[in-house]
């Protein structure tokens, strides 16, 4: 007799989500693969790329050619009086550093220019100013927004080109009372002594090293850019999580020996190389065009990497989080675009009360800006920066282990 074979042979159970499992030996070309699908399906959609690699520089360009140089503030001049005296004042003004003079026609011309903001402001030479100069009495208007912060710099560059023209006249005039010489005579004597002598000196000291080099307007702009492009597209990138997980890739993944862990690595690898790309394009267009002074590489090569890697850790978790792309999207802009304010992206944290200082601190991007402010500002290397490194490299273990909690329990959910 022949004894019943059994067919019911106890079988491996399903994958778990909610286990990780240590990694395999063939863990790290588990996350090589991953990530070079994930960077195949990005380079495929082409608005992905414009936003995450070409707008961010259009942006930068803009903005450094417009910030980048210092410019002269443009100055509409009307002069009714039509004297030498008031044609000296204009020349004066024309040759004064900082103002581009521009002649306008009328005085309502001149208001609408001011009111519309196509000149920082706009000087009236009235009538009769040269008898009422040498009277000492001359006055001159000047039409400008009040509320404008460049109507201090006209103001003040207006009031000294008036006083060193009223001491030639103020000279001249004495000298013709007292010496008994020919006004007009004196009158060019002085003008011509006046620009003979030499003025008062004044040294201007920056604040930081004696041997610090100029910095331009964009010294700021173009670190800030970083910090913020960076974080908000890496971000945005990541949230794309959502979307393989709608369409059920993730699951499908979990049937391979490899945990969530690894899964995460892989996607999140994608995600950091993007990042890097785009920084890497801010630096060289800041560099090439701009002469930004990033600093050293070795300090700012670990920078850009943690920076980076904190923004793919949020938009990891975010991608965990949310339950499909346009959740993620709707979350994920705004809060991205928030923390680049309350860190320091916008405007430099220095003059915001400490209070906001502080609270600003919560945000990875200060971190990031005082780090940048050390390298580009003062030129500092590795060491002067390693706190903010620190912090960098805490948000980024912090932030990763709650995508991987968060992506392990939206999948046994």
């Amino acid at each position: 007799m022949v004894a019943p074979t059994r067919t019911d042979r106890p079988t491996a159970p399903p994958p778990d989500p909610a286990r990780s499992p240590a990694p395999a030996p063939g863990a790290g070309r588990a996350i090589a693969a991953l990530a070079g699908n994930e960077l195949r399906r990005a380079f495929r959609d082409r608005t992905f790329l414009f936003f995450s690699l070409v707008l961010p520089v259009l942006i930068i360009v803009l903005i450094g050619t417009v910030f980048g140089e210092d410019q002269d503030l443009p100055v509409a001049v009307l002069d009714a009086d039509g004297s030498a005296a008031s044609r000296a004042i204009v020349e004066d003004l024309d040759a004064a550093e900082g103002l581009q003079v521009a002649d306008v026609g009328s005085e309502s011309d001149l208001r609408r220019d001011v009111r519309t903001g196509a000149v920082a402001a706009g000087v009236v030479v009235p009538a009769g100013f040269a008898d009422d100069l040498a009277r000492g009495e001359a006055t001159i208007e000047l039409v400008a927004d009040p509320t404008s912060s460049a109507t201090a710099a006209v103001q003040a560059t207006v009031r000294a080109a008036v006083g060193d023209h009223a001491a030639v006249v103020a000279a001249a005039r004495t000298a013709a009372e007292e010496g008994g010489a020919d006004e007009e005579e004196a009158a060019r004597t002085a003008a011509r002594l006046a620009e003979e002598l030499p003025g008062p000196g004044v040294t201007v000291t920056a604040v930081g090293a004696d041997d610090e080099p100029e910095r331009g307007n964009f010294d700021y702009t173009a670190p800030s850019n970083v910090v913020l492009f960076t974080f908000v597209n890496t971000v945005m990138a990541g949230a794309l999580l959502a979307l393989d997980r709608q369409r059920g890739i993730v699951r499908r993944l979990l049937a391979t020996p490899h945990g969530t862990g690894t899964i995460l690595a892989g996607i999140g690898a994608a995600k950091l190389s993007i990042a890097l790309a785009q920084s890497a394009l801010v630096l060289a267009v800041g560099a090439l065009f701009f002469d930004v002074d990033w600093g050293t590489p070795v300090a700012y090569v670990p920078l850009i990497v943690l920076f980076a890697m904190v923004a793919a850790a949020v938009g990891l978790l975010v991608g965990s989080l949310a339950r499909d792309p346009d959740q993620a999207a709707a979350v994920a802009v705004p809060a991205a675009i928030g923390l680049g304010m309350l860190g320091g992206c916008m405007w430099p944290l220095e003059i915001v009360p400490p209070v906001m200082r502080a609270i600003g601190h919560v945000a990875p991007h200060a971190w990031a800006m005082d780090a940048w402010r050390d390298l580009v500002f003062d030129h500092r290397g590795l060491g002067d920066i390693a706190v903010e490194l620190a912090v960098l490299a805490g948000f980024t273990v912090v932030l990763g282990l709650l995508a991987a909690r968060q992506l392990r329990r939206a999948l046994t959910g």
